[in-house]
């Protein structure tokens, strides 16, 4: 209290060091959170088929169509194979997709834009709501239908305060009639905007549009979370058999699970909490060697008081004990300080932000228990110091 300023300056330190190890965790947990929500929101208990050729070697691969690469090995018919079948008791829904980039042009508006040719059960699979008009139906995809499902953004694109459902619109000048619209989905895997998609008949993409046979994706669903792997096992059996592909021959397909896309993200994003934890941890002791400096500082300052002190009768526990405690005050009122305005800035960035940060009991404990340990570690020094000043030396002091 007799050194207001210098008190303030040494808790300042650690505020900082705390908040920002508060504020840090919880951002990282948010966005782990973030992260995972938004993979899950796509759905869960699938498996995901790509053509090409898998590396053994990886739990994950990345499908050959992300390198440009275009493989023709998988079919529409390989995706209504896994489905209703005795060989996969586990497999409950499959959809195949295809896509690419065109010109869509309404009476408001011409742009580009991605399409997904697709099969009814995709929105389903997808966890995406209709929410005007309806998706199209199995007999539009056996007729190639030309009708197509807007994404919210481009609906509101291309007809601009309108409804556009039983509206018009040409994709590559081919007329289509606008039979529904999702609901808001955001930005997905890949950062694929989904809001900015239109989904047409798989086989109307496929023929009319693309003039392809094959399909990009198969997409099929577990009957539960825990049987994901023994269900792409029976994809895996059934695709086989289909392709003539023998025991001990390279497979022209690559089967990915949500299971193990999750875990890949789990890695990525306690990495990354970690690093946020790392980078707090540095400001926290820099925080700290700043209170060992002014406490070395305030030694210097009161050698009269020690020396008057240890001559009427302190002991050497006794300084030591007292410069300890101013220590752990500092550091422990700064930790207190610290996690309030720590907590303050989590709930404003949750308030204003899509993350979900989190502030957790392991956070708020590191936070009190590294200030108390800090007062402790660094404040230990300057009282040893002072401890053993010789009374006499001390009195002389100018």
């Amino acid at each position: 209290m007799a050194n207001k300023l210098r008190s303030l300056l040494s808790i300042l330190g650690i505020v900082i060091g705390i908040s920002s190890v508060i504020i840090l965790i919880a951002a990282g947990v948010g966005a782990q959170n973030f992260i995972l929500d938004t993979v899950s929101s796509f759905g869960s208990s699938r498996i995901v088929i790509f053509p090409g050729t898998p590396d053994e070697d990886s739990d994950f691969n990345t499908p050959a169509s992300f390198a440009g690469v275009t493989i023709t090995t998988l079919t529409l018919d390989d995706a209504y194979a896994l489905v209703d079948n005795p060989v996969a008791p586990n497999i409950t829904d499959s959809t195949a997709t295809i896509g690419s980039q065109v010109t869509v042009t309404s009476a408001y508006e011409e742009k580009l834009a991605q399409f997904t040719g697709t099969t009814p059960s995709y929105f389903e699979i997808q966890n995406t709501d209709i929410v005007e008009g309806q998706a199209f139906e199995e007999r539009e995809v056996d007729s190639l239908a030309r009708v197509v499902v807007l994404g919210p953004d481009i609906a509101d694109t291309l007809f601009p305060n309108k409804s556009p459902v039983n509206e018009n619109v040409k994709i590559n000048n081919i007329s289509f009639k606008v039979v529904g619209v999702t609901e808001a989905k955001g930005v997905g895997q890949f950062g694929i905007n989904f809001d900015e998609m239109m989904y047409l008949p798989i086989t109307t993409g496929q023929k009319l549009i693309l003039g392809i046979d094959y399909v990009n994706q198969i997409t099929a669903t577990a009957d539960k979370d825990d049987n994901i792997a023994l269900a792409a096992l029976q994809a895996e059996t059934i695709l086989l058999d289909r392709h003539n592909i023998e025991e001990g021959e390279s497979r022209d397909f690559i089967i990915n699970n949500t299971e193990d896309a999750l875990e890949i993200v789990n890695n990525v994003t306690d990495a990354l909490a970690l690093f946020l934890t790392a980078i707090a941890a540095i400001s926290l002791l820099v925080g700290g060697i700043g209170i060992m400096n002014i406490m070395l500082v305030s030694v210097t300052e009161r050698t009269k008081e020690i020396g008057l002190r240890k001559s009427i009768g302190a002991t050497r526990r006794d300084i030591l004990t007292q410069f300890i405690t101013e220590s752990v005050i500092i550091t422990l009122l700064g930790g207190i300080i610290g996690l309030a305005i720590g907590m303050t800035v989590v709930y404003l960035i949750a308030a204003f932000t899509a993350l979900r940060p989190e502030v957790t009991l392991g956070a708020v404990a590191l936070a009190v228990g590294v200030s108390t340990a800090f007062g402790i570690i660094f404040g230990f020094y300057p009282a040893n110091k002072a401890s053993k000043l010789n009374p006499i030396e001390a009195l002389r002091f100018q």
